[in-house]
């Protein structure tokens, strides 16, 4: 079982929850408000390199690296829409796969830790965030139009009162989501009725097989009060967070959405701190807004 963290929590979770900023005093504030000013710790990847290991004894291993960044879609029995996502990052060393997905059912929300098996094209998977434990059992499959992964679970209370999720049985599949690296070319169009140009290029990092996966990069805009930002973000299945800082590390603002499975784009809202008295009118406040990127894979 792993304690959830802010930097562990994937975007679209974190974000809705309005924590924002870096360090250990994260705070949530409402959507409105002006962002507050602080640094923000550059987000380390270590490279995790898969390895065939395995007796003689054991079946093959299926063609194919399960290692990615995951969104893990479970349809309760008897309804017919998604009840409940998992995502994150797993790695598969031979027989073995390892990782940690993010689940959430309120109040049990949480990272869990991920551990399974391969054998053939059959492949078992437990997840165990606070308080529940999830049992995926099902198939790969390499046919075109078919999700990777496939089959049924299994949702249990270990302790957690309140779970809306357990117990629970149904059916998931899970989708590998394309690394998000290309060059950024896109609008923000903000409450004020201003539109900005928007370029730029973003790197995801290695799969250390944690719930989320850094994101790095640099944007330059048009129209807009701030003249260019890095990016020091993360990906989690397809919620994506993009902190938008200052070369000195000063957080200006953030964007925050979603990406298709093939990372093509990156659609949502953000939000940027004003400049202050002597700025611009327009640049006085801050302001939030639509955002719109076509990301070009190079």
């Amino acid at each position: 079982m792993i304690a959830v963290t802010p930097r562990e929590v994937p975007a679209l979770l974190w974000l809705n929850s309005g924590n924002f900023g870096g360090g250990n005093g994260y705070k949530a504030a409402p959507e409105e408000v002006n962002l507050m000013y602080r640094r923000l710790a550059l987000l380390v990847a270590l490279s995790l390199f898969a390895s065939a290991c395995g007796s003689s004894n054991d079946p093959p291993a299926t063609s194919g690296s399960l290692s990615g960044n995951w969104l893990i879609s479970m349809t309760k029995t008897g309804k017919t829409t998604v009840s409940h996502t998992q995502s994150g990052s797993l790695l598969q060393n031979g027989n073995a796969v390892t990782g940690n997905l993010m689940f959430t059912d309120i109040p049990c929300s949480g990272v869990g830790s991920a551990n399974g098996a391969v054998s053939g094209t059959a492949i078992s998977l437990t997840v165990n965030p606070v308080g529940t434990a999830i049992t995926l059992s099902g198939s790969i499959s390499t046919a075109t139009g078919q999700p990777p992964m496939s089959g049924t679970y299994t949702i249990l209370s270990t302790g957690c009162v309140g779970a809306q999720s357990a117990p629970e049985t149904g059916t998931f599949t899970a989708s590998l989501v394309t690394p998000l690296n290309g060059n950024i070319a896109g609008t923000l169009v903000s409450n004020k009725g201003v539109t900005s140009g928007v370029t730029g290029k973003v790197s995801q990092g290695a799969n250390t097989g944690s719930s989320s996966t850094s994101l790095t990069g640099s944007l330059t805009f048009t129209n807009f009060c701030y003249a260019n930002a890095n990016i020091v973000g993360s990906i989690s299945g397809t919620s994506v967070v993009m902190n938008l800082v200052n070369s000195d590390g000063t957080q200006i603002g953030q964007l925050f959405g979603t990406t298709p499975l093939d990372s093509s784009s990156v659609t949502g809202t953000y939000q940027y701190l004003g400049l202050g008295t002597g700025a611009s009118k327009a640049c006085v406040d801050g302001d939030t807004g639509a955002a719109t990127l076509t990301i070009a894979a190079q």
